[in-house]
């Protein structure tokens, strides 16, 4: 029976998630105990009290947002394990359960670019792991040469993020007017979008409107902030509750381990993002090209159903070959490819609402064969290896 600590911010989903995880280990596997220690012990000179009471307590191992510059010998020489939750930096020589925060950035971009945007935006903190990682991942597909006539000036980041600005809503207002609309921007986690929102609905002076001005995207998928937000948050959600179960396999692992020999079997935990959940703040589709507009959102209403192209022709004044031209030249994609991956994206969406795949499939109406092999070349991962990590198996 592991006995393990807890000192994390529990007033957050990610914790919950993480401990939901464990919880999940415990059930299949020997009985865990988990306790808590509040967050407040990591500030100050308190690590050594809180080893201390782990000590007591007997603990096995403690996961706590623990900062890089910490010490924490005070857990190993109690032959307490450590594992980092990723709070400001990846903490060096110790288990960190961390994410791939460039493909959360990217999944984001993928997003907004597939809605027809042109301008896209990034807010967050600067010298932050999961805030640049995230940050560079959107850039990095942002600032293609996508036929979307996105340049990298049309970027916008707010760099140097102090204190003051968190709840500044006259800097951050500032930005916001300052950017060209309509404008897609991802945020590093939900409270950064919530800062949107509340800045949007504080001053009537704003006349931002989302999502029709601004589509919103936050980071985490924590169900309390999104929906506590009007609009409702879209949100990249993040795979917490199999990275928890990861964990718990991980110090299960070590614990039949000397001391002195755990270090060399060390892994990070990493936490991938899912899929995006759309709500309210984002659910728009964007385009200057009215006819455009007009096809995306006969694709977006019929998207479980057989589309062909000529379908489209019969929507605007224009031959076959120039939608075709003008489609791509605006969407940087052809017809068929942005068909495709609409009907991945919601593939995905259905599966991650518990649908099983081949009734995912059936759901929107398109052969499971090509759906799989699709997902397979934008994901890397077969229906059921996707199904299989929702579901922590």
């Amino acid at each position: 029976m592991a006995r393990v600590l807890m000192m994390t911010d529990f007033t957050e989903s990610y914790g919950n998630k993480l401990l939901q995880g464990i919880i999940k280990y415990s059930h299949e596997h020997s009985p865990w105990v988990v306790g808590k220690i509040p967050l407040s012990f990591r500030d100050g000179n308190q690590l050594k009290t809180a080893a201390d009471i782990a000590s007591h307590w007997k603990a096995d191992a403690i996961i706590g947002q623990f900062r890089s510059f910490e010490d924490i010998r005070p857990f190993q020489e109690r032959g307490i394990i450590p594992v980092a939750q990723d709070y400001l930096q990846t903490f060096p020589g110790i288990v960190n359960i961390t994410g791939d925060y460039l493909e959360a950035g990217r999944m984001a971009a993928r997003y907004f670019l597939n809605k027809g945007l042109k301008h896209l935006a990034f807010y967050g903190m600067n010298g932050v792991v999961w805030s640049d990682g995230r940050r560079n991942g959107f850039m990095e597909v942002a600032a293609r040469d996508t036929g979307v006539f996105l340049r990298k000036s049309d970027i916008r980041e707010i760099k140097n993020l102090k204190t003051s600005w968190w709840y500044n809503t006259d800097k951050l207002t500032h930005w916001l007017r300052s950017l060209p609309k309509p404008v897609g921007i991802y945020c590093c986690d939900d409270n950064k979008a919530y800062d949107i929102i509340e800045a949007c609905a504080q001053s009537q002076q704003t006349g931002l409107r989302i999502p029709e001005d601004i589509l919103l995207l936050g980071t985490d998928n924590d169900e309390t902030v999104c929906q506590l937000c009007l609009p409702q948050l879209s949100s990249v959600a993040l795979d917490v509750e199999n990275a928890g179960y990861q964990v718990a396999t991980l110090i299960e692992y070590l614990l039949e381990i000397p001391p002195q020999e755990r270090s060399k079997h060390y892994s990070d935990i990493i936490v991938r993002p899912t899929h995006i959940v759309t709500r309210q703040s984002t659910d728009a589709l964007v385009n200057d090209n009215p006819y455009i507009f007009r096809v995306l959102q006969y694709i977006d209403s019929n998207i479980g159903k057989p589309i062909r192209v000529d379908d489209l022709v019969d929507l605007v004044p224009m031959s076959r070959r120039t939608l075709e031209e003008t489609f791509a030249k605006s969407m940087g994609t052809s017809i068929y490819r942005y068909i495709i991956q609409t009907r991945v994206s919601r593939f995905q969406e259905l599966i991650h609402n518990g649908l099983p795949p081949t009734k995912a499939a059936m759901e929107l109406g398109i052969e499971y064969k090509s759906l799989s092999r699709e997902l397979k070349r934008i994901s890397g991962l077969s229906p059921k290896e996707y199904a299989s990590r929702k579901d922590l198996k």
